[in-house]
């Protein structure tokens, strides 16, 4: 039996280019044995960097999204257990994170988030379009009562 702890280095950016939005992230991941008394011995751990593709876009009056896994890179940073070839847990992570967490995340990202209502003002066919370093929302606006 074994135990990951998976930790973000730094906060993950989001970068802005025309029609395209790219986040990266950082992090660790450190292995442990569990032990018969359930006490955890470090095996390794490794450094990871990932770059994912967002697509994002306005569904009725929710911005929602869809995230790409562009690529990962995983590196030996400590081995408790000696040194070894780190494919086979690069080719395991990325399929987990292939068929696993990002279609979890997706699903989420795909109920979407609401714009935000401001008093008497509807919003009526919002639009989002990525341009370099920002992402421009625009609508039409219609007033009540």
């Amino acid at each position: 039996m074994m135990k990951l702890l998976v930790r973000a280095e730094k906060n993950p950016s989001i970068t802005f280019q025309p029609k395209n939005a790219t986040l990266q992230a950082t992090g660790t991941v450190t292995a442990y044995a569990i032990q018969h008394n359930g006490m955890l011995s470090p095996l390794f751990v490794l450094n990871l960097e990932s770059s994912m593709s967002a697509d994002v876009f306005v569904r009725r009056l929710s911005v929602a999204g869809h995230l790409t896994l562009n690529k990962m890179k995983l590196s030996l940073g400590t081995s408790y257990v000696g040194p070894f070839q780190v494919g086979s847990v690069d080719s395991v992570l990325r399929t987990v994170l292939k068929i696993v967490v990002i279609p979890i995340v997706n699903v989420q990202l795909d109920k979407g988030y609401p714009l935000p209502a401001l008093g008497k003002m509807n919003l009526v066919k919002p639009q989002i379009q990525i341009m370099k370093d920002y992402l421009l929302i625009g609508t039409d606006v219609d007033f009540t009562g």
